[in-house]
């Protein structure tokens, strides 16, 4: 019979997870069962299993995030982002309701002039029975998330748009609109030529 893992006990995830972050988390990194040993499949429950100046902070970014994304107003959601530690630019308008990751708000980037809409989610973790991916979420500068969209460690192109309730599977690059789950990507009119185009 196993004995149950202590707290301070490092796995390989933990491990893993660290180095990435401290080379600067710039590439997705993937886990399965087998890099957590005899740990709960949980990100949650590796990061608050750290040692004890790890775990105040990664609970004061979780303060942060869920006091900001209980106020009504863009610019205290911000306020309270940034102290979480999302990157957030000039101008940003972000709605009632939205919420950013919890566990990694610092991979989250919303460039100069985005904006989020009603309801919208921001996070950098995606969670499969099999896998775990952690990676940046980013938003360039004029990018927008539709209400209640759903960006999970992507990235939406300078002035490209997830459309209303949308999940893209693929990054959407600049200029393009992602709709539907999985999003369908849709190039939008030049203002120059007034023709779009399709992206299969």
């Amino acid at each position: 019979m196993s004995s149950r893992p202590r707290r301070g006990d490092s796995c390989a995830a933990e491990t893993r997870l660290r180095a990435w972050l401290a080379a600067g988390a710039e590439r997705h990194i993937t886990f399965t069962p087998t890099d957590f040993g005899d740990r709960p499949f949980s990100l949650t429950a590796l990061l608050f299993s750290a040692p004890l100046p790890e775990r105040l902070r990664q609970f004061w970014r979780s303060l942060c995030v869920w006091t900001g994304s209980l106020s009504p107003f863009s610019g205290w959601q911000i306020f309270w982002y940034r102290q979480a530690g999302v990157n957030i630019g000039k101008n940003v308008f972000i709605s009632p309701g939205v919420i950013v990751d919890l566990l990694f708000p610092q991979l989250i980037t919303l460039e100069d002039e985005a904006v989020i809409g009603l309801g919208a989610m921001v996070v950098a973790h995606i969670y499969t029975p099999e896998r775990i991916i952690v990676g940046r979420s980013t938003v360039r500068r004029r990018g927008l998330i539709g209400g209640r969209g759903i960006l999970a460690a992507s990235e939406i192109g300078e002035e490209g748009v997830l459309g209303p309730n949308s999940l893209p599977i693929e990054p959407i690059p600049a200029g393009y609109v992602a709709l539907g789950v999985p999003g369908v990507m849709h190039r939008r009119k030049s203002s120059r030529t007034g023709k779009s185009e399709d992206r299969t």
